[in-house]
């Protein structure tokens, strides 16, 4: 299914759990491939990416958003895994309710935003319900 976002961005969706992945995006007149909400191409990531993400999913991109995706962006870089929101919590000084509050009650979509893969198993699932 072909879907026009409301910024001429061409969407052709795909499920991922609680988050809405489209498989690719049209962002400056680049044609961006997505796999999970991950660009095939890790270099094509951008904020402006995270930024349509969250929209399409009904996040708000506030500061803190914005704050955790980067922050989770350099732990990936680093460790190339999605850090536990324990981590994130004690790291940026963030309360999980807060934190899951900003990215929509989903871990997932805080992985997905930030344009990398969450840990595999449940351990979103576990999050999102606490």
């Amino acid at each position: 299914m072909l879907i026009l976002h409301k910024s001429s961005t061409l969407l052709i969706w795909r499920p991922m759990a609680d988050v809405k992945c489209p498989n690719s995006v049209v962002l400056a007149g680049r044609r961006i491939e997505l796999q999970n909400c991950v660009p095939r191409n890790k270099e094509e990531w951008s904020l402006e990416l995270a930024k349509l993400l969250a929209d399409i999913n009904g996040i708000k991109f506030t500061d803190t958003v914005k704050r955790v995706v980067e922050y989770v962006r350099k732990f990936w870089q680093q460790y190339e895994v999605c850090p536990p929101a324990s981590v994130m919590e004690a790291d940026l000084g963030i309360d999980r309710k807060t934190l899951l509050d900003a990215f929509g009650g989903s871990y997932s979509a805080i992985c997905a935003l930030a344009g990398v893969e969450p840990p595999s198993g449940c351990l979103s699932q576990v999050l999102s319900s606490t």
